[in-house]
């Protein structure tokens, strides 16, 4: 192997490593949403429903009834929120998520849940 194989192989040695360890987390930040930005997300966040189904993998999707007049409803949130909680909430459960609050609730039988919104970026 001659200077010049060697040379063109730390090259590519030297590109890999700068992409991984300097290009992909400045980029990574640059798309991620702020606290503030996230939380603002989250506050605008509702749903009131006595659950009936739950549906999704990397989201979540709630069906049921509105617990104050019976009418079917659907929640919706494709964030890790929500779906952090999915093993929690069973059919019967009432999920309260109110706007303008920072946390969630699972109401059952005998129990209250409530999961409070924590920013863990930056």
């Amino acid at each position: 192997m001659n200077n010049y194989n060697v040379n063109k192989e730390m090259l590519g040695v030297a590109t890999v490593f700068v992409t991984i360890f300097v290009i992909v987390p400045a980029l990574s930040s640059y798309f991620m949403e702020d606290c503030k930005a996230s939380m603002e997300r989250v506050k605008k966040q509702k749903c009131k429903i006595r659950v009936e189904s739950i549906e999704g993998i990397k989201s979540i999707k709630l069906k049921g009834t509105i617990p104050e007049s019976i009418l079917p409803c659907e929640c919706y949130d494709n964030g890790q929120w929500w779906i952090s909680y999915k093993d929690e909430i069973e059919l019967g459960d009432y999920f309260i998520k109110n706007e303008g609050e920072s946390y969630l609730e699972i109401i059952k039988e005998d129990t209250l849940i409530r999961h409070e919104y924590i920013c863990s970026q930056k």
